[in-house]
């Protein structure tokens, strides 16, 4: 009997047992959703690893993927697993040093890469790739008069593929029964906070261990439909995307563009959906902003029935069962408001949400819970996979779940959360050093601080390294503030401040674009840029009033005093941010010293000019006069 111990071999079970009789994945192309049966993917499959195989791809080899994602990019990475090799995911959104780095430390052989803006990236960086075969493209728009040798399509190498099969008859199913269970099937670099990204390595094994672990707590059938837009090269996605698929007969489904995730919710109406942290920021900024823009009578359906909601989430989270009286308005509640406003965004069918990425706030974890989404806080980093989850009967709006899958947390006498390294990742690709320390001792050091509960649940605190004491003493969590500021429809991000020589927390603040636009025009408050939007006084008045509410549910010793508007966005592209979007907190201080200083300072406005890098490459600079104000007490 075949032991369905790695992912190809999983993929041939799958194929075999439902052929061309069930879907697998689907992807919507200009309206109109294509299916593809499992059948269709095992020919994919098939006729990419034989290409590769020609080509010179050998067990052990890897291969990058580099894109957003669409089915192409997972038939490579199981296409790459089969042929005995690895898959890395470059994020379509970095830049060419960025890809020329993850590249070349991984010893990627091939490139898989989506269209000419990704084609153009590997180009300019070709020759620092030694190692490099092939370049292939799945989308081939604008690709037309590049005549590069080492450029093919999708559809040229499976053309290959298939021409090879001729010959060597029965190799694909023999080199997919040569796969272990401990070799490595993905390395998937670490968002670099802290320095240079580190590739995590996970074999067969542990991603099967970690996925079934996840389906024991939250069980699919097969047939359940997920949605794929997170990163691919995120272990999260990989988990909740592409192992759920292979071990349990889920579909995966791609949106047609992620502006378009919200309109193909609706028709794919998933039942497992994974946002990272900041799209529930982003979609529960977008419901409250609606509702105040709504009508008189939709405003006060909101405002009778969502604390019902609120009363029902928490009597849940203390396990007691509400009265009749209280069932009865939920009913009511669920009828009128709760049920249309998830259809509006497709989550009537959701059985499990989860969050992702950085923490998300305790306010707006419980406003989705108060409205019927099951959301379930995670705790998980590459190197864990998912560490923690709520279990059903077990939500704590405060914490990131119970520890998952037989893995054991300790906290160190530093306050930092460690992990059984026997339960984690398989080492660091061409880094043992790194490894070794890291998992010192038998524990996995996570970074992190933390403390457990009484009753198991996992409270995460913050980054070890950012955690923040003030001169008088004063320890406070930098991250807690910003997750509460995001709550916020007018606060898209924040970077909370707190210098030892000092008292007080300081801010700045991200504005929401779009919505504090929208707030402008709505009072003829006129505009012409982001920069010139930041600084108006009407809008620092907007923002004091939303830090001062925030203030309200924090201690008085840990509560923001001064701040600024910012005058542009945080970019990952200026290093700002991690590519999954997470604040790069040493370089951001570092960056913006001037700005910080005037906050700790006697200052109430400065001039600052910031180099700005475009899309293209080309580099600009913007100057502007930054206004310093102080939060106050009163509304």
């Amino acid at each position: 009997m075949t032991v369905e111990d790695t992912l190809p071999k999983l993929f041939l079970r799958d194929y075999q047992q439902w052929g061309d009789s069930r879907i697998a994945m689907r992807r919507k192309d200009r309206g109109i959703w294509q299916e593809f049966t499992w059948q269709d993917i095992y020919e994919k499959v098939k006729y990419f690893a034989l290409a590769l195989i020609k080509n010179g791809f050998e067990p052990g080899d890897k291969l990058a993927t580099l894109g957003d994602n669409d089915p192409e990019l997972f038939w490579a990475e199981l296409a790459a697993q089969s042929a005995g090799g690895a898959m890395t995911g470059i994020f379509s959104d970095c830049l060419p040093e960025e890809v020329k780095y993850q590249a070349s430390h991984s010893d990627s052989k091939f490139i898989v890469a989506r269209d000419q803006e990704q084609m153009d990236k590997v180009l300019q960086i070709q020759s620092e790739l030694p190692l490099l075969k092939k370049v292939i493209y799945w989308d081939p728009k604008g690709l037309a008069s590049y005549d590069e040798p080492i450029l093919t399509s999708f559809d040229e190498f499976l053309a290959e593929g298939r021409e090879y099969e001729q010959s060597h008859a029965g190799l694909f199913e023999q080199r997919i029964a040569e796969t272990k269970p401990d070799t490595p099937a993905v390395i998937l670099y670490t968002s670099g906070t802290t320095g240079l990204p580190k590739g995590a390595v996970a074999h067969h094994a542990t991603l099967i261990r970690w996925a079934s672990d996840l389906l024991e707590i939250d069980p699919l059938v097969a047939g359940d439909n997920s949605v794929s837009f997170t990163l691919p090269g995120w272990i999260v996605e990989q988990l909740f995307g592409f192992c759920n698929m292979l071990i349990g007969g889920t579909v995966m489904n791609f949106p047609e563009e992620l502006e378009t995730v919200q309109t193909d919710l609706r028709e794919i109406a998933p039942n497992i959906l994974l946002y990272a942290s900041r799209l529930w920021e982003r979609l529960n900024s977008d419901m409250r902003v609606k509702i105040n823009d709504s009508s008189p009578i939709k405003r006060m359906t909101y405002n009778l029935f969502v604390p019902v909601g609120y009363k029902m989430a928490d009597m849940q989270m203390q396990k007691k069962k509400p009265n009749i009286l209280l069932q009865a308005l939920a009913g009511l509640a669920h009828a009128f408001l709760f049920r249309p406003l998830k259809d509006k965004h497709g989550l009537t069918n959701v059985r499990y949400a989860y969050t992702a990425g950085a923490i998300l706030g305790p306010d707006i974890f419980r406003f989705f819970r108060a409205i019927g989404i099951n959301l379930k806080q995670m705790y998980g980093i590459t190197e864990i996979g998912v560490g923690c989850l709520h279990h059903d009967d077990g939500i704590a709006f405060e914490s990131v779940g119970v520890p998952v899958g037989g893995k054991a947390f300790r906290i160190s006498e530093e306050g930092e959360i460690l992990v059984d390294a026997a339960h984690c990742f398989n080492g660091y690709y061409k880094n043992e050093e790194a490894y070794k320390k890291a998992t010192r001792g038998g524990w996995f050091h996570t970074g992190d601080a933390g403390y457990i509960r009484e009753d198991g649940h996992l409270i995460y605190i913050d980054r070890v390294a950012d955690l923040k004491t003030l001169s008088n003493g004063v320890k406070f969590s930098p991250q807690y503030i910003e997750s509460s500021l995001k709550f916020s429809p007018y606060i898209i991000d924040a970077l909370v401040l707190g210098e030892e020589v000092s008292d007080y927390v300081g801010a700045i603040i991200n504005l929401d674009f779009g919505n504090v636009g929208k707030w402008a025009e709505d009072r003829n408050i006129p505009y012409t840029t982001f920069t010139d939007l930041s600084q108006r006084e009407p809008i620092r008045e907007l923002i004091r009033k939303e830090i001062v509410k925030v203030n309200r549910r924090i201690p008085e010793n840990a509560r923001i005093k001064r701040f600024i508007n910012l005058h542009k966005e945080f970019d990952p592209d200026e290093a700002e941010l991690t590519r999954t979007r997470k604040i790069r907190r040493d370089f951001m201080e570092k960056r913006y010293g001037n700005l910080i200083n005037a906050i700790y300072s006697d200052k109430t406005e400065i001039r600052e000019s910031a180099t700005v890098t475009y899309q293209d490459g080309r580099k600009g600079t913007v100057e502007t006069v930054i206004k310093v104000n102080v939060v106050g007490d009163s509304q």
